[in-house]
């Protein structure tokens, strides 16, 4: 893990975790809300400021992120950033948000990074190598057989009378939606917290959102598909995302969730 461009994105990741923890011990942050009622913080923009400067001045590479960005040539590598992923969380003093950081290359994601300033846990890979957190390996726990599944909360989603459901018959050992990030949650999976964790993004998610977790789990051993089981496109997809912390967790988990989706 010598790449120099995860040990300076290392670096500045964890230089912005320090600003949002900070900001939060001291309650010197303000919000308000986007069109689409979720919130926005003060943080999200000056972190994310501070990101892509800082990631300016150490690389000739582009830059995009989630909160008024420059358009990147998709054709030419970028990095994609996220700077408070699970804003919800942050306001309220939840230690479930993170930082997410990847570098996509010719529509390939070849860095990724997610980090919890909170918790402290920092999550990273890169292309052909395996995942850490720290300086340990994942997953810490190897292969969760039994099915303990974490959830986005969804209001009137199918996903959640599916879940309910298969925990009551005791098919699911353990359910629970931890909420804020979602790539938190992914690399929980990851990690072996759980076996699986689904969401669903009714519009399409951007490289920002899903990248960084997706090859962080994948490079642990795990697998982020769709309902069919099908790997995600990372940088772009809508709809359901099932993450498993290997084969057998997401077969499983599959063959439980898609008769109750689909009415049977």
């Amino acid at each position: 893990m010598r790449n120099i461009y995860l040990i300076i994105a290392k670096q500045i990741v964890e230089e912005a975790g320090r600003i949002i923890r900070e900001a939060r011990e001291t309650n010197t942050f303000t919000f308000e809300f986007k069109s689409d009622h979720s919130p926005i913080s003060n943080l999200d923009q000056q972190v994310q400021d501070y990101m892509t400067k800082r990631l300016k001045d150490s690389f000739n590479i582009q830059v995009m992120g989630e909160e008024n960005c420059d358009e990147v040539d998709e054709s030419k590598p970028y990095w994609a950033i996220d700077p408070i992923d699970g804003t919800w969380a942050f306001i309220t003093h939840e230690n479930t948000s993170a930082i997410n950081l990847s570098l996509i290359d010719n529509g390939e994601v070849i860095l990724g990074i997610v980090y919890n300033p909170f918790t402290q846990e920092f999550f990273q890979t890169e292309k052909g190598a395996m995942s850490y957190i720290g300086m340990l390996t994942l997953p810490l726990r190897p292969n969760p057989t039994v099915a303990v599944v974490n959830f986005k909360p969804e209001r009137e989603h199918p996903i959640v009378r599916s879940l309910n459901q298969l925990f009551k018959e005791n098919k699911i050992k353990k359910l629970t939606s931890i909420g804020g990030s979602i790539t938190y949650s992914m690399c929980m999976v990851a990690k072996g917290a759980f076996s699986n964790y689904i969401a669903y993004f009714e519009s399409h998610a951007n490289a920002w959102d899903l990248s960084a977790a997706c090859i962080i789990l994948k490079n642990s051993g795990g697998f982020v598909t769709d309902l069919d089981g099908t790997d995600i496109d990372p940088i772009s997809h809508k709809g359901y995302i099932v993450a498993s912390a290997n084969g057998e967790a997401r077969d499983d988990f599959l063959a439980m969730m898609n008769p109750l989706l689909n009415g049977e």
